[in-house]
């Protein structure tokens, strides 16, 4: 434990970054030809939370206070319920609170310099390199065992776990180039074929995030006018294809025909939450719940971000869940153009959902985070160079 403590946030962040990804790979491998669940992710996952919060309760105990109010929602909110602590929901909220925890534990990097993300950085690279090659090949030959869906439905997410999180794996990566390398990013091969990829995932959301990422990076270019809205025109006519190609499949005709284009964009979320929500709140909650939320059935989640968070925490405990993720991952400065681009990859959970609920996802915020962290440090090297000069 001693060695944990004297280790820097940098240096554990890559440890943690390193074991996700390696175990998320091998799960995808092991669940594809045993059927089964790898054990060991829940474990890493679960070794990982209690580090943290044993770093936590030594070094700076009083943050844990409000996440404790956290539990304090969820404890009450099972107590009043028929079905009480089912073992899923305990599972479904322990997903939440690893998220929140991550993310306050990795709030400061203290002692941060480029030397220490350098290594974050060529692994993260490095994994993109295989992993976009592998749904490339996958693409190519047909393989299943890299398939993103079971059944008819088209797209290869390669070595990562669930559709879900190849789409923010996917979105977070294109930011990636369009922050780190704002300039030169198009000049990279590894850009292209990761876009490549992510197109080959074959998820409405990535279409979207990718479509709007694009026009935001577009309009921010500083090129002439014209050249500025023949690109931006391009890019939503190719946007504009690609989503008719999609909802021109027989899987996504079927549904319009049947259901309507509201259950074929939102994959029947829609219908989930009329269907399966509303009748569990109205056969369940008290009064009571409203403030502080209870499931018991996390199958009657719509998958819509915020009304899950609703139902876990209720109207009080998701405005603090809220509050404690803005409040510790937005502690940097942000241009224009990244303001913008973070706008959109929050507003793809309201449609896809998953996101506080996904493990994986927040490893992927603090990679961002300290992608522009990093322009922090490359600044602040810069002018203290230049004060150092002589005049």
């Amino acid at each position: 434990m001693k060695r944990l403590l004297k280790l820097s946030k940098a240096s554990l962040f890559f440890y943690f970054l390193l074991i996700f990804i390696s175990v998320e790979a091998f799960n995808k491998i092991y669940y594809f030809y045993v059927n089964g669940d790898f054990i060991v992710q829940k474990a890493v996952k679960l070794l990982a939370l209690g580090l943290m919060l044993g770093i936590f309760l030594i070094k700076n105990p009083r943050k844990l206070l409000l996440p404790v109010l956290l539990i304090a929602c969820f404890v009450l909110g099972q107590f009043f319920l028929p079905d009480a602590f089912v073992f899923s929901s305990v599972i479904g909220f322990s997903r939440y609170f690893f998220f929140l925890i991550m993310i306050m534990f990795f709030a400061d990097f203290q002692q941060l310099n480029l030397r220490n993300l350098n290594p974050i950085f060529k692994f993260w690279e490095l994994f993109l390199w295989v992993n976009n090659l592998v749904i490339l090949l996958a693409v190519i030959f047909n393989l299943s065992l890299f398939k993103a869906y079971l059944g008819g439905r088209w797209g290869y997410n390669g070595l990562l776990m669930v559709s879900s999180n190849s789409t923010y794996f996917y979105l977070v990566a294109f930011l990636y180039f369009l922050i780190r390398f704002p300039k030169t990013y198009f000049k990279r091969v590894l850009f292209w074929l990761t876009l490549i990829a992510a197109l080959c995932t074959g998820t409405k959301s990535i279409y979207l995030g990718i479509l709007l990422f694009s026009l935001v990076a577009l309009l921010s270019l500083q090129v002439p006018k014209k050249i500025k809205w023949s690109l931006t025109l391009g890019v939503i006519f190719l946007g504009i294809a690609s989503m008719f190609l999609l909802f021109s499949s027989e899987l996504f005709t079927g549904i319009i025909q049947e259901d309507g284009w509201l259950s074929a964009v939102l994959s029947y979320r829609n219908e989930l939450l009329m269907k399966d929500t509303l009748p569990y709140i109205q056969e369940n909650w008290r009064t009571l719940h409203y403030f502080i939320g209870g499931l018991s059935q996390p199958l009657a989640r719509p998958q819509l971000e915020l009304i899950d968070l609703f139902l876990y925490f209720g109207a009080f405990g998701m405005l603090l869940y809220l509050y404690l993720f803005f409040k510790n991952y937005f502690n940097f400065s942000l241009k224009a153009r990244e303001i913008a681009f973070y706008v959109v990859l929050l507003t793809v959970p309201l449609i896809t959902g998953n996101f506080f609920y996904n493990a994986s996802v927040p490893i992927y915020l603090i990679l961002l985070k300290l992608v522009i962290k990093e322009r922090e440090l490359t600044s602040h090297t810069i002018r203290s160079n230049q004060k150092l000069k002589p005049v």
